[in-house]
């Protein structure tokens, strides 16, 4: 709304100023017509002075010239929001976004049932143990890219340490997301990258304690992947 007052703002501005360049044009133009009218009534009709147009058809002349780029204006700016609005749109469209398995959306869909360890039809599934971690992705058959989310992802600690917090975040170019990982246990969680091309990771943090004496968390166990979305919007692991 802020945004269509300024514009409207900005286009009285612009009329207003070229109804003072109007006036300030015909004031000169009317001041020169004059003189030289008197000078070729002074001189006699021998007088070798070219004639000039009318004041009355000059302000025709620069009202329609004036008209003319307006409307041009006009359009320029009209393509100009419109193709603006079309790359939010866009970039609205091709933002990645997750969504936890949990939420009722996914939960009621065709892959909802599933959990940690399940061999999911479509994917393939990836497994990583390291340092009692153990996290799992599932990276969609290029077939099904179309259909469902490019990517599932679940951990978990397979240590005998008490984890106090727990996260998975997932890093894009310019965008990053935790999943609110901390007390699930065999969730699944969906990534869509929508029109996203190129690196990025995903990180599973464990906090086993907190620090005694300013009571903040610091990460104990950290296990990173990194992933790749090529041009077809699959994604592939740098295994």
């Amino acid at each position: 709304m802020k945004a269509d007052s300024n514009f409207i703002y900005v286009m009285i501005g612009f009329l207003l100023l070229i109804a003072a360049i109007i006036a300030v044009g015909f004031a000169i133009y009317k001041s020169a017509y004059t003189r030289r009218v008197n000078k070729r009534l002074a001189e006699g009709r021998e007088a070798k002075i070219k004639p000039m147009m009318s004041p009355v058809k000059f302000v025709i002349v620069i009202l329609a010239s004036a008209v003319g780029i307006v409307l041009i204006l006009w359009v320029i700016l009209i393509l100009f929001f419109s193709a603006k609005m079309n790359m939010a749109r866009m970039d609205m469209i091709s933002a990645p976004h997750t969504r936890l398995m949990n939420s009722d959306l996914i939960k009621n869909s065709v892959i909802g049932e599933y959990r940690f360890g399940d061999e999911i039809k479509g994917y393939t599934k990836h497994t990583f143990n390291d340092k009692d971690t153990c996290i799992e992705v599932y990276t969609l058959n290029e077939e099904y890219t179309s259909v469902f989310a490019p990517l599932l992802i679940t951990a978990k600690y397979t240590g005998s340490k008490q984890i106090v917090f727990s996260d998975i975040t997932v890093d894009f170019e310019h965008q990053h997301f935790s999943l609110g990982w901390n007390n699930m246990t065999d969730e699944l969680a969906a990534i869509d990258t929508g029109g996203y091309k190129g690196d990025f990771t995903i990180k599973y943090s464990l906090v086993f304690e907190n620090n005694k004496e300013s009571g903040e968390r610091h990460v104990d166990l950290q296990k990173k992947l990194e992933l790749t979305v090529n041009e077809f919007s699959q994604v592939t692991l740098e295994e």
